[in-house]
């Protein structure tokens, strides 16, 4: 199976929603949802895609934000690790905390990233689900061919915040040492800014002296 990848920014953050569709199928997968429903429809349509589930990376308020709208929509379910069911739950607080009082509704997660088989077949792909706690609890990265889903586990500048809602230094650092034994030619698609060569962030880091 060969795939295509849309990026999608929106929002206040310009958080990345990910559009995988399956080039002989049109099947697609909706990787972090996070506003702006209407225009991800809309991107669906253009392209003649047919959903067929949505995975999160994590629950933060501005990656969840439009799977409520996308689930009705499509009738498909929403993946998320069991580790973030609480953050999930708490979505508005921390939007009105951070960002405004205009309140998102709050979806149901209808499967649990933790209990699928590694790689899982969701629809007509293959997904690795990479548990990476850290900038959340229940933060996972997911590997589909060579290119992996990093929600705010890592980004173009190194690893993610951790001093958010769920955040934990050590747990992140393990995670992200984690991710060594990962080839270097794969392509990392971040929660936030343009994707980038895995083997480059090593670089990075090592330039920088960092413990990860």
């Amino acid at each position: 199976m060969t795939h295509t990848i849309t990026a999608f920014p929106n929002g206040k953050w310009k958080q990345n929603c990910y559009i995988v569709s399956d080039d002989d199928t049109g099947q697609a997968l909706l990787i972090d949802p996070g506003s702006q429903a209407q225009e991800i429809q809309d991107l669906i349509s253009l392209r003649a895609h047919t959903p067929v589930a949505i995975l999160n990376t994590h629950a933060h308020y501005d990656h969840i934000g439009a799977v409520a709208a996308l689930m009705a929509q499509y009738a498909i379910p929403f993946y998320l690790h069991r580790g973030d069911d609480k953050l999930l739950k708490q979505a508005n607080l921390y939007k009105i905390l951070f960002e405004s009082k205009a309140p998102v509704t709050i979806p149901q997660a209808t499967h649990d990233l933790s209990q699928l088989a590694v790689p899982a077949q969701i629809g007509g792909f293959k997904v690795s689900v990479l548990f990476t706690p850290g900038h959340t609890q229940g933060s996972t990265c997911l590997q589909i061919g060579a290119d992996l889903f990093s929600g705010d586990t890592l980004l173009p500048g190194g690893p993610g915040r951790t001093d958010l809602p769920g955040g934990d230094k050590k747990m992140l650092t393990a995670s992200v040492n984690s991710l060594r034994n990962l080839p270097g030619t794969i392509t990392v698609r971040p929660g936030h800014g343009r994707p980038f060569a895995l083997a480059s962030l090593w670089e990075k880091l090592s330039r920088d002296g960092a413990t990860t």
